[in-house]
């Protein structure tokens, strides 16, 4: 093992070891609607948060595999964690590969260790306008910013109309996260402890060089010259945030899984001819059922993130298709998680339906990701196979 693949495993190691931890947090993130403050140092402390900042900058700049391996471990003890770390984490490389050296080195002057990205690419509501030097932003509205409430900087998405009201381009900006307003608003079903509250911005300068085309990020056209040498910074943009969105259900559904299976020894039948649920054939074939849609949805995830390390170390930008195929595979994976989260769920039997089962918070943290458009099976499927025809996608962004 090379001394990379080595410290690639270490940190695999660092976020298996947390999970214990996060475990008996999960109660009290959900109660205070955001990750603890004891949880958001470890992270910082392990260098989960910064495996995609590039080195210069305080970061491990490792790979996509290796992120996406924490995310699915952190999300087996708690999926807000996960999430968070996955979020915020995609952020390191998508403001890395997006802006420019004098943008990085506003942000990373000062104590590196502190930073800490949330934001959202598509606003409810955004009025702005160029103006010499940058853009005003007169109001803008977004909703589900997760991390807002630990994040130092924000990155987020402005539509620019023209004189006709059309939309001409999405500005990609980044910014102090300060100028934003956090809404009070996070009051939800699952994955509570995400913090993922609603932000504003009133009469906000974004100079130019902290604002840059999605159109042009999106093909890979990056602002960040002083990087371009290092193949990390040549990843596919928005095939890995749709891919940060999707890695927490693996980790939740492994848990559900394993949770059922845990408590399996000492669960009485009744009425299926044995006296415990271990011994029943129904429960093997449900147990085996799930487990291998799991498998089935971990080697799509994988098979996205080494495409995404492949295309990003050949030097070539990953071409349209390869990017909307790995939508399709995300999609899938998403649905797979699903199925198997079905039939964990009715093999559990209803002791679920009680607040405090082990079982219901990772029901509540599912459906609350597993509803996220940009997950969609049906959307990204079909896609897929607008393009296997010869047809053009129906996506606006991949």
């Amino acid at each position: 093992m090379t001394n990379a693949t080595q410290l690639e495993a270490s940190f695999l190691e660092r976020a298996k070891a947390m999970v214990p931890k996060l475990k008996e947090r999960a109660k009290e993130t959900e109660e205070l609607g955001k990750l603890p403050q004891e949880t958001i140092e470890e992270l910082k402390e392990s260098g989960l948060f910064t495996l995609l900042r590039p080195k210069r900058y305080g970061g491990h700049q490792t790979n996509i595999q290796t992120y996406s391996d924490c995310v699915v471990e952190l999300s087996k003890g708690c999926a807000s964690t996960g999430w968070i770390m996955a979020l915020c984490g995609i952020r390191e490389l998508m403001v890395a590969e997006s802006f420019s050296e004098k943008a990085h080195d506003e942000i990373f002057g000062s104590n590196p260790e502190e930073v800490l990205f949330a934001g959202v690419y598509e606003p409810r509501q955004c009025k702005a306008q160029k103006v010499e030097g940058g853009y005003m932003v007169e109001e803008g509205f977004w909703m589900f910013c997760s991390g807002s409430r630990h994040a130092t900087w924000g990155y987020f998405g402005m539509p620019i109309t023209n004189d006709q009201g059309e939309l001409v381009d999405q500005v990609l900006m980044t910014l102090p996260f300060d100028h934003m307003e956090i809404q009070d608003d996070w009051y939800v079903m699952g994955l509570k402890g995400s913090g993922s509250n609603s932000v504003k911005m009133q009469n906000v300068f974004v100079p130019d060089h902290r604002a840059v085309s999605f159109s042009e990020a999106l093909n890979g056209n990056f602002e960040s010259e002083h990087l371009r040498d290092i193949p990390l910074y040549n990843t596919a943009l928005f095939p890995a945030l749709i891919l940060s969105l999707g890695l927490p259900a693996l980790g939740l559904a492994k848990a559900a899984h394993e949770s059922v299976i845990e408590f399996l020894p000492k669960r009485k039948a009744a009425h299926i001819g044995v006296e415990y649920l271990k011994d029943a054939p129904s429960m093997h074939l449900q147990l085996s059922d799930a487990a291998m849609k799991i498998d089935s949805a971990e080697m799509h995830f994988k098979r996205v993130a080494e495409d995404l390390d492949k295309w990003a170390a050949s030097g070539e930008y990953m071409d349209r298709q390869a990017r909307v195929r790995t939508l399709a595979d995300i999609g899938h994976a998403n649905e797979l998680c699903r199925e198997a989260f079905d039939i964990v769920m009715l093999s559990s039997g209803s002791g679920y339906v009680y607040e405090g089962h082990p079982l219901q918070r990772l029901f509540r943290d599912f459906w609350t990701l597993h509803s996220h458009r940009s997950l969609s099976p049906s959307i990204t499927k079909e896609n897929y196979g607008r393009v296997l025809v010869g047809l053009e996608s129906n996506a606006l962004r991949y």
